[in-house]
């Protein structure tokens, strides 16, 4: 080997050694697993799963890249929970409350900046002139309301003296109403109307004049011990919501975005209700994650 092919050969040797370092410290992709479920109940699964991916662009450039991966099934929250505590999963997201902050650590940001709490009546269509009359709260406490057996809804309604009888067939709750069995079917501003597109009981419409308000919070929850994607969440989301990025995603939602303009909120009497299931962590002083009525 000749002197220049010797100095060539040691100049690509070391070229290699420096470069073997940079390409073994690049952080490997953290990858987040989240159930992809195929329940009925889980309406707004791809609004949760762009919303995830959002926080993680947004907090890249402080925690590194990482991507989402599906766990293809169903599972209640006692089952999501032991996914979590055994690392199969790594998010759920599920509605607030006190047991559910014992049990796991949550992202104190409501994903639906608390519209989840905005309650509509699905009723019969035949009930709608009759309701159109301003009603008392007593009034609509005197109906009988049906919900999800563990819903958390139902406690929240039954606490505030509301007749509420329940069932754990999601379609059944819309088939109940249909049928004249129990007089509503309480729902959050943003899910009637696609719910009701999907299952075409024609006789059902949302009762158009009044609103029942109580402050409630969908949060993303993380297992206790995995302090570092809970950073990276709160980091990404807050980003989400200083930019602005996150309003533009939740209310150009398709079904959202219907569902707030045929909702027409401004308009609506509201039933202020307590919620006494909401932790005293959730961040009511900070209007940056609340809808505010117009």
């Amino acid at each position: 080997m000749s002197p220049v092919e010797k100095t060539i050969y040691t100049t690509l040797c070391f070229l290699l050694i420096m470069l073997q370092p940079i390409t073994t410290c690049h952080a490997a992709e953290d990858v987040i697993k989240y159930v992809n479920s195929s329940s009925d109940r889980d309406q707004q699964k791809t609004y949760y799963v762009a919303l995830l991916q959002l926080a993680l662009k947004k907090a890249k450039h402080k925690f590194g890249p990482a991507s989402l991966q599906a766990f293809g099934t169903s599972m209640v929250y006692r089952r999501k929970l032991m996914s979590l505590n055994s690392g199969k999963l790594d998010v759920m997201w599920a509605m607030t409350s006190k047991q559910r902050e014992q049990d796991l650590l949550p992202i104190l940001i409501p994903l639906f900046k608390g519209l989840i709490g905005y309650r509509v009546m699905v009723i019969q269509d035949t009930k709608q002139q009759e309701l159109t009359h301003t009603l008392t709260t007593q009034q609509i406490k005197n109906m009988v309301a049906i919900q999800g057996i563990d819903w958390a809804d139902t406690d929240i309604l039954r606490t505030n003296g509301f007749k509420v009888e329940t069932s754990d067939w999601y379609k059944s709750l819309y088939k109940s109403v249909s049928e004249g069995y129990y007089d509503y079917f309480p729902r959050s501003i943003l899910e009637p109307w696609a719910e009701m597109q999907k299952y075409r009981f024609k006789n059902l419409v949302v009762e158009n004049k009044h609103l029942l308000y109580y402050p409630a919070a969908m949060y993303f929850f993380v297992q206790k011990d995995n302090k570092a994607l809970a950073q990276r969440l709160v980091f990404g989301l807050n980003q989400a919501i200083d930019d602005g990025s996150f309003d533009k995603l939740l209310y150009n939602y398709p079904a959202h975005q219907e569902a707030l303009s045929k909702g027409k909120l401004s308009t609506r009497v509201i039933h202020k209700l307590s919620n006494p299931f909401l932790p005293k962590t959730a961040p009511l002083t900070d209007n940056r994650l609340w809808h505010q009525l117009q």
